[in-house]
C-alpha cells in the first residue's frame, strides 16, 4: 500500500516525466484509468476510438497543460489524468449513446 500511495501522491509533472522514462508503464497506467472511467459511464468516450488512440490522446492534451497550466502541472498526478478524460471525452446529458 505504500507504493500505492506513493504514486497516488506525484505531481502531474512527475507523471509525465515517468512517461518519458518508462512509456510502457505510463501508457498501462492511463489505458486502466481510461478504460475503468469509460466501463463506470463517467466519461463518454466514442466507441469507434481504441484505448491506445485515447492514451495518445490524453498524453497529448496533459503534455499540453503541463506547459501552460502551473497549478494543474503542480497538482496530484490522477486529478490531471482525470482532468484531461473528462474534458476530452464529457458524457452530454441529451445523448443516451
Amino acid at each position: 500500500a505504500a507504493s500505492a500511495q506513493a504514486q497516488d501522491s506525484r505531481t502531474l509533472s512527475q507523471f509525465l516525466h515517468s512517461c518519458n522514462a518508462n512509456y510502457a508503464a505510463c501508457r498501462n497506467d492511463l489505458h486502466d484509468y481510461i478504460e475503468a472511467a469509460d466501463t463506470q459511464g463517467m466519461i463518454c468516450k466514442p466507441k469507434s476510438m481504441s484505448y491506445n488512440e485515447a492514451v495518445a490522446r490524453s498524453l497529448d492534451w496533459l503534455r499540453e497543460r503541463d506547459f501552460s497550466d502551473q497549478a494543474l502541472a503542480d497538482g496530484n498526478a490522477e486529478d490531471g489524468e482525470w482532468a484531461a478524460i473528462s474534458t476530452l471525452w464529457p458524457c452530454n446529458a441529451n445523448s443516451n449513446g
